[in-house]
């Protein structure tokens, strides 16, 4: 690393250098140390506006940090073996407020990939639900990993409480570290394990529960497999994104 001038930390004879060298070096090692712990952080990582960067087994990425909302059309709902079809014409948004959109795993698919991103893998989302690159961890992605009435839009057995689907963001509490809303309940989220059947079909993941639960669902829960790609329930989906430069 080539150092400015006034960072020099050679001897040159004034009295003074002793302690100026020390106090100099200091100052550059709180500088370095202060990079890196940013860069390891995800600071850095280029993302779009409504996506948070961060870091995981894979590297780098971006991903939204609500839940998103489709305007236009969701083109046809099963969209075959050669998907997408092209029938998907929808924008996205990701913001606090907005109602997320009920979406089949080909029409999610086919709309992050109209808008230049990806359906998030299923390792991707788990990255990002429990905050570590790989395996661990936080359980719930919440304030402090904690569960009960309220905290997300899910129900509790320890009342028996059912909860409606609610606007993106709605609850405070219910939010990763890195600032991931609602990873948990309101909607279950469409995951591509990036898997195909025999014939050729996507081999679909869901992720986090859904408003209707009756209990928390921990980040590690998934559920490849579990519906066709034409399934049309409670399910919405975020999209994730390569940051530019990562």
């Amino acid at each position: 690393m080539k150092l400015d001038h006034d960072l020099d930390i050679e001897d040159s004879g004034s009295p003074l250098v002793a302690g100026d060298r020390r106090s100099r070096a200091r100052v550059l090692g709180s500088a370095m140390l202060l990079s890196f712990l940013l860069l390891g952080c995800g600071r850095g990582i280029d993302c779009p506006a409504d996506m948070v960067a961060l870091r995981g087994e894979s590297g780098p990425f971006c991903i939204h940090r609500f839940e998103v909302r489709a305007v236009g059309d969701l083109g046809n709902q099963d969209q075959g073996s050669g998907f997408p079809d092209g029938s998907t014409r929808v924008k996205l948004r990701s913001r606090k407020g907005d109602r997320p959109t009920l979406a089949t795993w080909y029409q999610a698919y086919a709309a992050c990939q109209g808008a230049g991103f990806s359906l998030c893998t299923s390792r991707q989302w788990e990255d990002a639900c429990d905050g570590v690159q790989g395996q661990g961890g936080q359980k719930y992605p919440t304030e402090g990993s904690r569960t009960g009435v309220g905290v997300c839009a899910i129900g509790d057995l320890s009342d028996f409480t059912k909860v409606p689907l609610s606007p993106s963001g709605a609850y405070s509490r219910c939010h990763t570290k890195e600032g991931v809303y609602d990873l948990m309940g309101n909607l279950w989220e469409w995951a591509d394990p990036q898997e195909k059947d025999a014939l050729g079909l996507p081999r679909i993941d869901k992720r986090g529960g859904a408003h209707y639960g009756a209990e928390p669902v921990p980040c590690t829960y998934g559920s490849p497999g579990s519906h066709a790609p034409s399934f049309d329930g409670t399910i919405g989906f975020r999209c994730c994104a390569t940051p530019n430069g990562g």
